[in-house]
């Protein structure tokens, strides 16, 4: 079994490529658990995957690296009890840092799994938002296994460069992949890393 976390400062696409690759490996035969956490009171994220077909379970009214780590690691044990998947997928809050869900969920974790940490950068972003917040998105980009551009329908190569630049220069040993989450573009190649790991 595979645990895939997506991590992503607010507004990267998280939901989106998750539910892209929640259909393609379902359609692929694939058993695929979601989670969840939004920090409201009232979780949307979880309805919009909901209707995408995929099932999903949300731990909300708080961040699961934080107040929710006991709910993230029961829910983990639960869904590996009772469904048993090839696949879980976490969606963190754009606020969680990437290393202390890995943490948890190798706590929580006791059997064969795997752990992968997907970082995604907003492409059309990337560059002001290393700016502004460096230690932060350096964080988010650190702690991952691949970083996914995602975006790049939406610029120019010279800014796809830019945030390559800026990923290789905080983890040169992470795989970086170009995708569109809205298009799909790229996230075939995507798929492939996650079936190889």
């Amino acid at each position: 079994m595979i645990i895939c976390q997506i991590a992503g400062f607010l507004g990267s696409g998280k939901t989106t490529l998750l539910i892209r690759l929640g259909t393609a490996l379902s359609a692929k035969g694939k058993r695929v658990a979601i989670i969840v956490n939004e920090v409201g009171e009232v979780g949307v994220d979880g309805s919009v995957i909901d209707s995408s077909g995929l099932k999903s379970v949300e731990l909300a009214e708080g961040c699961i690296c934080c107040s929710l780590s006991g709910s993230l690691q029961h829910t983990l044990k639960q869904i590996k009890n009772d469904y048993d998947p090839d696949l879980i997928i976490i969606e963190p809050t754009g606020i969680a840092f990437p290393t202390k869900i890995v943490q948890l969920v190798r706590t929580a974790m006791v059997g064969e799994e795997r752990m992968i940490t997907i970082s995604l950068i907003d492409a059309f972003r990337a560059v002001n938002l290393f700016k502004e917040a460096e230690l932060f998105v350096s964080r988010q980009i650190a702690g991952a296994d691949i970083v996914a551009v995602n975006k790049i329908d939406a610029v120019d190569e010279d800014t796809i460069k830019e945030t390559e630049k800026i990923v290789k220069k905080v983890n040169r040993e992470a795989q970086i992949v170009f995708i569109s989450a809205k298009n799909g573009d790229g996230v075939d190649n995507l798929i492939k890393l996650l079936e190889a790991a």
